[in-house]
């Protein structure tokens, strides 16, 4: 069996999305990083993710939003604008989808 492997430069496009999670991240913002249509990385995704660009991309924000509600004291909102929200409610209900838990009681919990 062949060990898995990324594509580098779908791997690319996560990393540098990674770095800056805050910013106003699109699926053609995405697929120009790794300069490849919108739907081929939505293809690429789909196989090697499991998920869309903007399903894997909210992904990585609530694992930063969960690193961060662990980790430090920070507001919500601090947070939220952190991982890329503008809103601390519209942060809230979608960590909320992902996690199974409010950002409140997931900090109480951790």
């Amino acid at each position: 069996a062949q060990p898995w492997q990324v594509n580098p430069r779908l791997w690319a496009v996560w990393e540098q999305a990674g770095q800056n999670l805050a910013a106003d991240w699109d699926a053609a913002k995405l697929a120009k990083l790794a300069n490849y249509s919108t739907e081929h990385l939505r293809r690429l995704c789909l196989r090697e993710l499991g998920r869309s660009p903007m399903q894997h991309l909210t992904y990585m924000r609530m694992q930063r939003a969960a690193e961060l509600l662990a980790g430090t004291d920070d507001k919500l909102e601090v947070i939220a604008e952190a991982v890329g929200y503008s809103s601390a409610l519209t942060f809230s209900k979608t960590f909320k989808r992902w996690t199974g838990n409010p950002p409140s009681e997931f900090r109480k919990l951790s």
